[in-house]
C-alpha cells in the first residue's frame, strides 16, 4: 500500500486503489468484534491514526505521499473477495 501510495503521487493519479482482504476501513478488527461495520469515509489525518495504532488496513506511511501533492489523491480500500462492494 505504501508503494501504491509513492506510485500515485508519481504518476499524478486522480486515485489510488489498494486491493485487500476486507471491505474497507473497518470500526473494529472482524476477527474479534463479528459486528464490526465499514466506515464510509475518514480524513487522512483519522487514517494515519489508525494506522500508526496498528490498524492493519493500511501502513502507517501510506498516507504521506497522497497528502503532499495538491489536490490530495483519494486512497480507497477495496475487497479483492467482493469487487462489488464500494470500500
Amino acid at each position: 500500500d505504501y508503494s501504491a501510495a509513492i506510485m500515485g503521487k508519481i504518476l499524478q493519479s486522480i486515485s489510488v486503489t489498494i486491493w485487500t482482504d476486507v471491505d474497507g476501513v473497518l470500526s473494529a478488527d472482524p476477527r474479534r468484534v463479528p459486528d464490526a461495520f465499514v466506515i464510509p469515509e475518514v480524513s487522512y489525518n483519522e487514517a494515519m491514526e489508525l494506522a500508526y495504532f496498528g490498524a492493519k488496513v493500511l501502513h502507517p506511511k501510506t498516507i504521506q505521499p497522497v497528502i503532499s501533492t495538491f489536490p490530495n489523491i483519494p486512497i480507497y480500500i477495496r475487497n479483492t473477495f467482493a469487487p462489488s462492494f464500494p470500500g
